[in-house]
C-alpha cells in the first residue's frame, strides 16, 4: 500500500516536471515577446495620438507617477493601484533596461512629437476624452461621450410587470418598493442578471415588492469607459452611487454580486450599512487577508497555464498588458465585424449575451478593473465583513461545488472567519451554472433571503 501510494506521488511530480517545461519555454518567449510590442505600442500611440501612453512595464515608481500624476507609491497605496501591475516581474531583465531605453529616447524626440501632435490635434482630443485608437470607436461604445454628466448604464424593472421605467419617472414615485442592486461580474455585464434571473423573479407572486436596478459596472457593457480612470474598487463605488442611489433616490437596498462584482458589492454594503438589508454573493473570490495576498490571488485566480485554451487566455490577458491589448484590438475593436460574421456562419439572429459581453469592454478598462479590484479587492474583503458583520448585516453565500474560475471552498473559508455568514454550496455547480439553467431555485432562495432580511 505504502508502495503504491509512492508510486503514484512519484508520477504525479514527474508529470508537474515535464508540464512545466514547455510552460517555461512558451511563457518565457511571451515575456520577450510582451516587452516587444509595448515599443511597437509606444510608436505606434505617439503616431496616432502625439503622445505614448504609460505603462507598467518599467520602474514602479516611474510608472506609478505616470499614471496617478506625479503621486508617489505611497499614494498610489491609498487610491487602490494594486501590487500586481508592478510585480508582474519578466524573467529577462535586461528587457526592462531596453524598455527604459527606449522610453528614454521618446522623451527626448520632442521635434517629432510636436509634429504627430500638430497632424492628429483632433484626433489626439477625442482619444483621450474616451478611447484610444486601438479601441472600438463605434455609436454604442463611445455614445456617453456625448454627455456632459455620464453615468452608468442602468436596466430598471418593476418585478411586477417587467416594464423599464426611466430615472424621472422613478423619482416620481420614490421608493414604492424595495430595491435590489444586481452587480455582475468581470466581462460580463448587467445582461447576466436581465436575461435570466429577472424574468423568473417577475413571474413570482410578490414581484410587486421590489424594484430591481442591473447596472453595467463602469468601463463594461453599455456604460462609460473614460481613459483618465485607474477603475479601482473606490471609483467602482462611487460611479454606482451616482448612477443608481443617487440618481434613483434609493434610500434601502438589498445587494445581489456575482464573482468580481462581490468585492464591489461589499465595499458598497460596508460604506452603506445603515441603508443596505442584505447582501448575496454569487461565487465570490475570496482569501483570507495577509500579507502578499495580491499575489496569491493572482496565482491562484489566473496562473500561468498552457491548458485549456480559456486558462491560457486568461493568463495572457492578465499577465502580458501589451499582448492583451493586441487580443482587445483584435476582438474588441472589431466587435462588429465579428458579430456580423459568426451571424452569417452560424445563421443565428441573435447572438448570445455572453458572447457580447466579452467584446464590450476596452483594454485600459478590462486591464486596470482586473487588477485594480479583482486582486486588490481581496485585500479589503475582510475589512469589509467585519464592518458588516458588527453591524449585524445579513451575508449569504452562494457557492457551486465544482466551481473552476474561483476556489470552490470559498464560501466556507469566509464563514470559518465570519461565523455569522450564511453558507448554501450547490452540489455539482459551477462558477456560472450556479445561476443558469437553475434560475427558478435562485429566485425563490433570493425571495427568502430578501424577506427574511426585511
Amino acid at each position: 500500500m505504502s508502495n503504491s501510494s509512492s508510486l503514484r506521488k512519484w508520477t504525479r511530480k514527474c508529470t508537474k516536471s515535464l508540464l512545466s517545461a514547455p510552460n517555461f519555454v512558451v511563457f518565457s518567449y511571451l515575456d520577450f515577446l510582451d516587452s516587444v510590442f509595448c515599443v511597437i505600442y509606444k510608436y505606434l500611440d505617439e503616431f496616432f495620438e502625439g503622445k505614448a501612453s504609460p505603462c507598467y512595464c518599467t520602474r514602479k515608481k516611474n510608472k506609478s507617477e505616470n499614471w496617478s500624476n506625479g503621486k508617489s507609491c505611497d499614494a498610489n497605496e491609498e487610491i487602490g493601484i494594486s501590487e500586481t501591475l508592478h510585480g508582474r516581474q519578466k524573467k529577462l531583465q535586461e528587457l526592462i533596461t531596453l524598455l527604459e531605453y527606449v522610453e528614454n529616447l521618446l522623451n527626448k524626440r520632442k521635434g517629432v512629437e510636436a509634429v504627430y501632435s500638430s497632424r492628429n490635434q483632433k484626433n489626439a482630443a477625442v482619444h483621450r476624452l474616451g478611447h484610444r485608437w486601438s479601441d472600438c470607436g463605434c455609436d454604442s461604445c463611445i455614445s456617453w461621450t456625448k454627455s456632459d454628466d455620464p453615468k452608468l448604464h442602468v436596466v430598471v424593472k418593476q418585478a411586477s410587470n417587467s416594464q423599464a421605467i426611466t430615472p424621472e419617472e422613478s423619482k416620481g414615485n420614490p421608493n414604492p418598493t424595495q430595491n435590489v442592486i444586481f452587480i455582475h461580474g468581470i466581462l460580463s455585464s448587467s445582461s447576466f442578471w436581465t436575461k435570466t434571473l429577472f424574468p423568473k423573479l417577475s413571474e413570482s407572486k410578490k414581484s410587486h415588492e421590489y424594484s430591481m436596478f442591473g447596472v453595467d459596472l463602469l468601463g463594461y457593457g453599455k456604460s462609460p469607459k473614460p481613459r483618465d480612470s485607474l477603475y479601482t474598487l473606490k471609483d467602482h463605488v462611487e460611479w454606482i452611487e451616482k448612477s443608481v442611489i443617487t440618481q434613483f433616490q434609493v434610500n434601502s437596498f438589498h445587494l445581489v454580486a456575482h464573482s468580481m462584482g462581490c468585492i464591489i458589492a461589499l465595499a458598497l454594503a460596508a460604506k452603506h450599512c445603515k441603508s443596505v438589508k442584505s447582501i448575496t454573493l454569487v461565487s465570490p473570490p475570496y482569501f483570507p487577508s495577509k500579507d502578499g495576498v495580491e499575489f496569491t490571488a493572482i496565482n491562484c485566480l489566473t496562473p500561468k497555464k498552457l491548458w485549456p485554451p480559456e486558462a491560457f487566455l486568461s493568463s495572457v490577458m492578465t499577465w502580458y498588458e501589451h499582448l492583451g491589448r493586441c487580443v482587445c484590438l483584435i476582438m474588441c475593436r472589431n466587435h462588429r465585424t465579428w458579430e456580423r460574421l459568426i451571424k452569417r456562419l452560424t445563421g443565428v439572429r441573435d447572438l448570445n449575451f455572453m458572447f457580447l459581453d466579452m467584446t464590450k469592454h476596452t483594454h485600459h478598462s478590462g486591464w486596470h478593473t482586473t487588477h485594480n479590484v479583482l486582486y486588490r479587492g481581496v485585500k479589503q474583503m475582510d475589512r469589509n465583513l467585519e464592518t458588516l458583520m458588527k453591524s449585524k448585516k445579513k451575508v449569504h453565500v452562494i457557492m457551486g461545488t465544482k466551481d473552476k474560475s474561483v476556489p470552490p471552498d470559498s464560501g466556507n473559508q469566509m464563514k470559518k472567519k465570519f461565523p455569522d455568514v450564511q453558507v448554501n454550496n450547490i452540489p455539482n455547480a459551477g462558477h456560472r451554472s450556479v445561476l443558469f439553467r437553475r434560475e427558478e431555485d435562485f429566485a425563490q432562495d433570493l425571495l427568502k433571503i430578501w424577506e427574511n432580511a426585511s
